[in-house]
This record gives C-alpha cells, sequence and structure tokens, in this order.
C-alpha cells in the first residue's frame, strides 16, 4: 500500500540544498558546511579583494566594483559548470593569440590603442577569475557555502552519483518544474539526471518572461526542456509534448493586445541561432468574460518639473490639467494616479468598492525620485521598494549621512549633506569658512608628521595623537575632524573668514551631538542606528508628515530597519564600517539586492523596478520612461565588455547566444570580428528588453499608463519615443479599442535645447525647509503655544462635536455588527469541529471577532514531540532527542519532559510498528462544511484494517470531556474510509496519551450523520 504524503515544494535553491545535505559526503562536502547569506558573501569576497597581491595595472574601477566582479564570475562559473580555472586558461589563450598576431597580416606596424584596450579588458577577466579562485578556497578553508555552489554541487552529485539519482526517483513520482524559463544550465542538469528517465516531469514557463539572464537563467530552457527530457514511445524516446497555457486569467483585453504587440518579434528567430528551432509562443488569450480595460499612453516635455524643488512648489496641485508641452512625465503621472485613485474595480464581502492596487514600473531606480517626490507633494503614499530604491530617499539619505559620519572620518560629503541640509542650515559664507579651517588642521598635522611630533599644540584632543594624515589631505582637509574640533573663539582664516556667532552656536551643538552617537558605535548594529534616527529627530519629522498615518510616515524607515536586520543576521562582520561598505555596494547594483517578499498594497502606490515586479499584479500600472536608450536600454551584456563575465563559449547555453568568432589571421581582423558580433550582442540585448517590457505591461489587470519624454536629466540631444511604446501608439491610432492618447508632445513641441539647461534650477540656500508656509506654521506654532499656557481650558460638558462624533460612529458600528451575518466558513479544522460540539456559542463568537490564542507551554511541547516524531520514524528509530537538526532551542527546557515521553515511546507497541503514513492530510466534506485535519499517524493491521492514532501529550480529558474529544478520531475514521473508499468498520481510530503510556480507544465513534448534526446544531446557534 503507498503511503499517503503531502506533496514536497520547494524553491529550486531549496531543492538543490537537500541533494547536497543528503548525498554531499559522497563528494566530499561535509553536512556542517555553513550557508553564506548575500552579506556574508560579499564580506568573504572584499577580504580576498583587500588581500590581493597580485597585478592591479589592467584594473581601473572601484574596490567595490571589483568585488562585485569576483562575485559575478564566481556565480556565473557555477550556474554553467565551469571553474574559474578553466575560464582564466581559455582567456589566456585568447591573449596569447591576439598578442602573437600582427596588427596587419605582412606588417610590421604596431598594435593600435583599440588593441590594448581590449586586451586590457581581457587580461582584468583573467585577474578576476583569480580572485574567484582564491574566493572559493576561502570558502572551502572555511567550510562556507553560497547559493551558487548549491546548484553547482547539486548538479554535480546528480550527474556522478548515481545512487542519488535513483533514491530520487523512488521518492518522486511525479515532478513539476515551476517558473523553468528563470532556471540555469546547473538546473537543467540536476533535475535532467535525476528525473529525465520517462517519467511524469513538467515544465512550465514563458519563454518571453525570461528576463534574469544576469543572473544565469535561459530564454531558451523550455525549448532544451523538449530533448533534456524526452517521452518514452513504443518506438524509443522522442521529444516531450508541449501545451500552450494561451489563457491569461489576470488581464483585460487591451492590455494583453499590447503585450502580444511587444512580443510577436521575439518568435522571429535570432540571427545568430546555429541549428536551433525557435519554440513559437502564441499570443495571451483572454479569459471568458474578461473587461475590456484600458491602455494609456503619453509624451511629454520632461521627465520631471523645469526648475527644480522651488519651481514645483510655486507650481500648486498636479492635479489640474496642462499641455504636453508644459507637463513633466512625473507629474501626468501623479494626475493619472490622482484620477485611478477615485476608481475601485472590486469590492470587499460586504460589497464596499475597494482602492484600486497600483505600481510604478521602472526600468531603472534613477527614474524613481522625481515621481516620489510629484506623488508626495500631492498627499500620495508612496511605497519605493528595494533597498537601492529606498537609499535615496529623503529621510534615508539623512540617516545614512550621520552613519558615514560616525562611521568614517574622510565623509566630508556626508558632512556637508548635515551642514547645508534643513537641520542645520549652515549658509556659504559659514561653509567656506569651516573649509578653510579643516585645511588649516590637515596641513597642521602635515606639518606634525614630517617633524615626527604626534602631539599638536593646536589639538588638545588625546586622539589626535593616533592620527597619521597623508600630505595630499593638506589641500582637502576632512569637515568631520573640523566639525569635531572647532576654532577657538575669534579665529580668522588666511583668506579672512570666519565663522559668524550662529553657525558657531549650531556647529557646536552637532559637535556635542556627533560626540554623543559615537558611544553607541560599539552597541549592536540595531541599537545604535535607532538611536540616531531618534537623535537627529528622524522618527518626529516623519511622525508629522501631515496627512499620513503613522505608519505610511515610517514606511521608508521601517524598510531600512529590515534591512538592517537583514544584513545583521547574515553578516559575520556586523559593525558600522562593514554595514556601509555593504550599502555600497547595494546601492551601485542596478537591478538591486533581492527584495523581500512583496504584496501588493491598496495604501500606497508602490515604486520599484520592472525586475523587482517579477511575479505580481497590480489594478493599475504605470510604465514611465519608454525612451530609447532608456527601456530599451540600448546598452549590449556582451561577455567582451565590463569585468565580471565568463566567456560565451563556456557556458551552457552558448548555442543560444552570439559567437565572436576571435582566432583571426590578424588583429585588425580580431577587433573587426568584436565589432560584428558587438552588434549581434546589441540585438541579443534588444530581446531581453522587449522580454522586460511585456512582463511590466502584464502586471496589469485593469488599467496601463505607458508614458515617455522627450527631455530628461541634464541630456543635450532629445530621446525619441521607445519603439514598444510606439507600437502601441500604432494600435491606437488604429483604433484598437481601450487605447486613449490623451497626451502626446508632437515634434515641433520638443525643441532643440533641454528645459532643463535652458532655465537653471532656482533653490535657497540656506535651504528653508518651510519655504513658503513659514508664516503660518510659525502663527500655527504661536497658537499651540499661547494655549499651552492657559491656565485652564473649558470643555463642553458631553465632548462637543468630537463627542457626538464618536458616539455617532460606535452606533454605526453596533448596527452593522447586528446586521453582519454570522455562518461557518467553507472550511474548517478537525478541532475546530471538536470545539463547535463541546462550546458552539464560544466557537462562533470567536469567528465573529478573531482573537490570538495565547501560546503556552502545551502547545510547545506538542510541536516538539510530533517533529521527533517524524524523525523518529524516518530514521529508523536511531535519532536521539538531543540530536534532532535544528532543535535545540526547542529541546533544551527539560521541565518539558520530552526526553521521559521519548523513553516511554520507545517501549511502546508503536515503536516497533512501521506506520503506512506519518502526519497524513484528510480533507472530508460534513454537511456543507469541509473539514481538514492532520492524521499523526497511520498503521495497517493485520487483518487488513487501518488504524488512526492522535499522539497527544497531555493528560487525558475528564470523563465528561471524552465524548467531544472523540469527534477528532471521528472525522479522521470516516476521512480516511473515505480516502481508501472501505467500510467504515474497518477503520479503527485511538489517542495514545503519551506521558501516561494510555491508549485510549473509543468505540462509539461518530459516523457521517452525527457529525452533519454538529454542524447543523452550530448554523442553529448562529441564526439565533
Amino acid at each position: 500500500e503507498a503511503r499517503v504524503v503531502d506533496p514536497a515544494i520547494s524553491t529550486y535553491h531549496s531543492f538543490a540544498n537537500g541533494i547536497v545535505q543528503d548525498y554531499g559526503l559522497r563528494i566530499g562536502v561535509e553536512r556542517d558546511s555553513v550557508m553564506l547569506g548575500t552579506a556574508q558573501s560579499w564580506q568573504l569576497a572584499h577580504s580576498v579583494v583587500e588581500a590581493y597581491d597580485g597585478e592591479w595595472e589592467h584594473f581601473t574601477a572601484a574596490k567595490s566594483t571589483l568585488v562585485k566582479a569576483v562575485l559575478d564570475m564566481a556565480g556565473e562559473c557555477a550556474e554553467h559548470l565551469v571553474t574559474p580555472g578553466t575560464v582564466r586558461d581559455e582567456l589566456r589563450r585568447h591573449i596569447d593569440h591576439v598578442v602573437a598576431q600582427p596588427y596587419v597580416a605582412g606588417s610590421t606596424r604596431a598594435a593600435t590603442q583599440k588593441v590594448q584596450e581590449l586586451l586590457d579588458k581581457l587580461r582584468t577577466r583573467v585577474t578576476v577569475t583569480e580572485l574567484a579562485e582564491r574566493y572559493a578556497a576561502a570558502k572551502l578553508a572555511r567550510r562556507q557555502l553560497d547559493f551558487g555552489d548549491l546548484v553547482s554541487l547539486a548538479a554535480r552529485i546528480a550527474r556522478d552519483i548515481p545512487e542519488a539519482g535513483r533514491m530520487e526517483r523512488e521518492k518522486y513520482r511525479v515532478v513539476l518544474l515551476d517558473e523553468f524559463q528563470d532556471t540555469s544550465h546547473a538546473q537543467m542538469v540536476l533535475f535532467s539526471r535525476l528525473f529525465a528517465d520517462g517519467r511524469s516531469v513538467t515544465a512550465v514557463g514563458d519563454p518571453h518572461q525570461s528576463i534574469y539572464g544576469f543572473r544565469g537563467a535561459s530564454a531558451g530552457q523550455l525549448a532544451t526542456f523538449r530533448t533534456a527530457f524526452p517521452r518514452v514511445t513504443g518506438e524509443g524516446r522522442a521529444p516531450s509534448e508541449v501545451a500552450h497555457l494561451s489563457v491569461a486569467w489576470r488581464n483585460s483585453t487591451s492590455i494583453l493586445e499590447a503585450a502580444n504587440t511587444v512580443s510577436a518579434p521575439l518568435n522571429v528567430p535570432a540571427p545568430w541561432l546555429r541549428n536551433t528551432t525557435v519554440q513559437q509562443v502564441p499570443g495571451l488569450v483572454a479569459r471568458p468574460g474578461a473587461p475590456l480595460g484600458e491602455v494609456t499612453l503619453g509624451r511629454f516635455l520632461t521627465d520631471a518639473p523645469v526648475g527644480g524643488a522651488d519651481a514645483a512648489e510655486e507650481a500648486g496641485s498636479p492635479a489640474g490639467p496642462a499641455a504636453p508641452s508644459t507637463l513633466s512625465e512625473a507629474e501626468a503621472v501623479t494626475q493619472e494616479v490622482l484620477r485611478q485613485r477615485r476608481r475601485s474595480f472590486e469590492t470587499d464581502d460586504a460589497g464596499n468598492p475597494l482602492r484600486p492596487t497600483m505600481a510604478v514600473l521602472c526600468r531603472g531606480r534613477k527614474q524613481f525620485e522625481p515621481i516620489r517626490r510629484e506623488l508626495e507633494r500631492a498627499g500620495v503614499p508612496v511605497q519605493v521598494v528595494g533597498l537601492g530604491g529606498l537609499l535615496r530617499t529623503p529621510e534615508i539619505v539623512d540617516l545614512l549621512a550621520t552613519l558615514r559620519v560616525l562611521g568614517d572620518p574622510d565623509r566630508s560629503d556626508s558632512m556637508l549633506r548635515l551642514l547645508a541640509g534643513a537641520r542645520w542650515r549652515l549658509g556659504p559664507a559659514d561653509l567656506m569658512a569651516l573649509g578653510d579651517w579643516s585645511r588649516q588642521l590637515a596641513r597642521t598635522r602635515e606639518a606634525m608628521f614630517r617633524r615626527g611630533d604626534a602631539a599638536g599644540e593646536e589639538l588638545d584632543d588625546d586622539q589626535s595623537r593616533d592620527a597619521v594624515v597623508a600630505p595630499d589631505l593638506a589641500e582637502a582637509g576632512s569637515l568631520v575632524e573640523a566639525v569635531d574640533h572647532l576654532p577657538p573663539a575669534g579665529w580668522v582664516s588666511s583668506s579672512g573668514r570666519t565663522l559668524s556667532d550662529p553657525a558657531r552656536r549650531r556647529l557646536d551643538a552637532l559637535r556635542r551631538e556627533l560626540r554623543a552617537l559615537r558611544s553607541f558605535v560599539g552597541d549592536d548594529l540595531g541599537s545604535m542606528i535607532g538611536e540616531v534616527e531618534r537623535t537627529i529627530l528622524l522618527d518626529i519629522e516623519v511622525a508629522a508628515k501631515p496627512g499620513v498615518s503613522i505608519h505610511e510616515a515610517r514606511r521608508n524607515l521601517d524598510a531600512f530597519t529590515e534591512a538592517v536586520a537583514g544584513f545583521v543576521s547574515t553578516a559575520e562582520r556586523v559593525d558600522l564600517p562593514a554595514f556601509l561598505a555593504w550599502l555600497e555596494a547595494a546601492d551601485q547594483e542596478e537591478d538591486g539586492l533581492p527584495v523581500a517578499q512583496l504584496e501588493a498594497s491598496r495604501d500606497a502606490v508602490q515604486l520599484l523596478t520592472v525586475h523587482a515586479s517579477k511575479g505580481l499584479e497590480w489594478d493599475v500600472v504605470f510604465v514611465p520612461g519608454l525612451n530609447e536608450g532608456s527601456f530599451p536600454s540600448g546598452k549590449d551584456s556582451r561577455w567582451s565588455s565590463g569585468d565580471s563575465s565568463i566567456p560565451w563559449p563556456l557556458r551552457g547555453d552558448a548555442a543560444e547566444l552570439p559567437h565572436w568568432d576571435w582566432e583571426q589571421q590578424d588583429q585588425k581582423e580580431w577587433l573587426a570580428s568584436e565589432k560584428d558580433f558587438t552588434e549581434e550582442a546589441r540585438a541579443h540585448a534588444e530581446r531581453e528588453e522587449r522580454r522586460l517590457a511585456y512582463v511590466a505591461f502584464t502586471r496589469a489587470k485593469h488599467a496601463l499608463v505607458c508614458t515617455s519624454s522627450a527631455w530628461g536629466g541634464g541630456r543635450s540631444k532629445p530621446s525619441a519615443p521607445s519603439a514598444y511604446l510606439n507600437d502601441l501608439v500604432t494600435l491606437a491610432e488604429a483604433g484598437a479599442a481601450g487605447y486613449t492618447l490623451p497626451h502626446w508632445l508632437q515634434g515641433e513641441h520638443q525643441g532643440d535645447t533641454n528645459p532643463a539647461n535652458a532655465r537653471p534650477e532656482r533653490a535657497s540656500w540656506p535651504f528653508d525647509p518651510l519655504g513658503p508656509r513659514r508664516g503660518s506654521m510659525e502663527r500655527a506654532a504661536q497658537a499651540v503655544l499661547e494655549q499651552a499656557a492657559a491656565p485652564t481650558l473649558e470643555v463642553d460638558v458631553d465632548g462637543g462635536r468630537w463627542g457626538r462624533e464618536v458616539r455617532l460612529a460606535l452606533a454605526r458600528q453596533a448596527r452593522e455588527r447586528e446586521r453582519l451575518p454570522l455562518t461557518l466558513p467553507s472550511h474548517i479544522s478537525a478541532s475546530t469541529l471538536v470545539e463547535l460540539r463541546e462550546d458552539p456559542e464560544a466557537v462562533m463568537q470567536q469567528l465573529r471577532r478573531p482573537l490570538p490564542r495565547r501560546p503556552g507551554t502545551a502547545a510547545r511541547k506538542g510541536t516538539a514531540f510530533h517533529a521527533w516524531i517524524e524523525e523518529f520514524y524516518g530514521s529508523g528509530g536511531m535519532l536521539d532527542l538531543g540530536e534532532y537538526p535544528g532543535g535545540a532551542d526547542a529541546y533544551v527546557d527539560e521541565t518539558l519532559g520530552l526526553k521521559d515521553m521519548a523513553a516511554i515511546f520507545e517501549r511502546s507497541e508503536w515503536a516497533l510498528r512501521e506506520p503506512a503514513a506519518i502526519e497524513a492530510p484528510i480533507e472530508t466534506k460534513i454537511g456543507s462544511i469541509v473539514v481538514r485535519g492532520r492524521i499523526d499517524a497511520v498503521f495497517r493491521d493485520s487483518d487488513g484494517g487501518w488504524d488512526l492514532i492522535d499522539w497527544k501529550t497531555g493528560r487525558p480529558p475528564s470523563p465528561d470531556r471524552r465524548a467531544a474529544k472523540a469527534v477528532q478520531l471521528a472525522v479522521y475514521r470516516l476521512a480516511w474510509s473515505r480516502l481508501k473508499e472501505v467500510p467504515l468498520d474497518t477503520v479503527r481510530a485511538a489517542f495514545f496519551y503519551v506521558a501516561d503510556n494510555l491508549v485510549v480507544r473509543p468505540h462509539d465513534l461518530a459516523d457521517a450523520a452525527e457529525l452533519e448534526a454538529i454542524i447543523a446544531a452550530a448554523d442553529t446557534a448562529a441564526g439565533s
């Protein structure tokens, strides 16, 4: 009889981890190897780069860029099952071949600068491979693994250990591989070596949604699946069958038309595909009864309001109409957001309209800020998703500036941000004077260093004795040091500048504040950052935002706190410098660090990149920045550029990629072949961008808004609309249903000069955070002070208008509660049915107003014992209670008596029997309700019957409660008999009270009719 088990559901990396845990010893991987998190991997790679003593002359980028290149190289090698040494040898062979060739065959002409530049890029790549080898060696020495190692090791096990494949095939008869278009070559090897034996394997995916090529995924995986997982026929093996799931159950019809239009060219084979058949993907089809939806298109003069923040403030509300020749893209998006927020596409259970979910999907994070600023100015709550975008929000910028000043005395840029910001507001004259003082301090220290005299006369701080200042610092100095050691009263610089009295008072306050905060730098990171937030009054600033709840106001600060917690939980070094270095890497990563689980919000407009939106959906989606050069980006990702890609011929999906025929007869032909390769690589990158646009469009359920702007940032030339946007405009002009063009800037109105360059940005300095609101704000503050100083306040006896409103609201709430029908949910647990048998009224009240149950020792004991039971049967009874993996917290409390219960169990009859099922899930319909549960253990009797056992770690119930408790066994018995299609009387059931070594086997268990009577009685009680 087959055991009844739940389907095993896991991510691809989690499955690979299980393979490595189970079979890793066979290839030399210890079971106690430590899994590195993102922050830990970055720190280890950073330490490898710091310790590198090889050749550096070919590498000109920042150190953080080199660290990223090392991690990328290591990750690519793992995903394509090659070693960094193999990549290094291939690169050296390439370099040696080119160096040995003349520039022109038959000529003595020397190599050109372009040849040298390209060779230097390849030499840089060799350095990166060497560092990747050292990174791998460092992990091996520390017995550590990263996520890339998991997949490559699992694939190696599947390929080289036949026993592993046999055991996994025995474990899983049916395999479903979801989102297969996002898998890598290593994952293909892993699953094909384990399960490609003709069994039931199904891969589900959409090749048009393959957008993670930079992480090793390949758009051709689904096509490759057919031959990697052949089906068994009477004549042998044949490619697996394909079924097209073309009905889109999310999108409106007009949105599907946009998605099909942008993805249509992907069905045309790329010219570099050799002997490869492109899998034709039919267009998406709307579900029956799908609404028309709407697609709104627009083109505007600029991406942001011209003239800076002051000009935007003067412009007033963005809700009014304006011509596309004056309206910015960010303002237009905000107008449409305000319009869409007044709509409703769905209702709640009571029929009340729900606010639509909305998202703005950007190609890059640099698009976030102008849109975020305009939305907040219009009073629209905004959630910036992803750490990279989060670091650019105003409150986080101020918090980071303070942290950088505390962690690095050379961060004059961050100190300048604080000094010139809204809180300290130093003017230009005082800032220049402070700069003079910082340079004077640097020159003084340089002179002391040259004299070998570390005891300065001007600097009486003990810490100055340990300082060593490089000579080139004398020209720049440090504003951080200058604030910490302010000049004496009456000081005048050699340029004749001095600090004003207000500036000196503010600087002295800032100095005292920073010195106090430095005392927290040694504390745990989360506490220290919380103290910084409170000290610089950020918590008060965000709480004071008008018209915004405290939860919304703190959204960015809370998200940053979560990022801090994530770093602390995965990093080896958790000090402030390590955290700041990690944030710098996250900020430079355009696609961002992995985004935590995200859900669509009705409370805020969510602002995120298209890559981060994969798998999500919103009622309304905005896709701004659809310009040529932006989306599509116009960049190529060929392996010969950058610092971290492995040569494409070494990739597992090389047949899907453009090919660089680099073995030429001379260097000139070599350069020409690389140019041809670049053109194909750009075409390949454009296909990747087209898939990204397809993903962006298909996130929308009811409305899609696509926009473009002629001018953005400081560009000197206008941008043309994206080809993707032009395709949709063609549909609109042809009269496609649901398409509108309310704003479209004509070419003659865009001009030849960037308006942002023609009109200088205007801003007052020192910055006045209140701006034109200062007068009214100061009057309001004065009124509050006067009222607070009043000796008494006259209060209406009945609370006045507010009291009446509260009473009305409470009365309305009471009436709604009375009208609210109370019924049982469509499904309940077996334990809930037990409670209905005991006290149906209490259960119905709990359903009316659910309250969390207080956790107790009994629940903890039961959970721990059930986990031990699973391990006991799973390991043949050889597992010690104290050896349960990860169970330290669960079993350290000896007062639970778990070891005694384990000893009792091991002497019981159940320890000697082999269960047919453990934790078997059941679901059966009783009356109109579906009852679900989980049977602890199922045994097969010698006469062919079934015995269902429920482990109990508590005491047996009193006689008057036994009948109610037996309802649980009655449900299990009924469900099992239906599941196995056997007579009810062939199924027995019992409780085993472990602590008492007592088996309680009720002999009068309820049948289906009696259980239905319990449901009916509960329904009657609800209606009364």
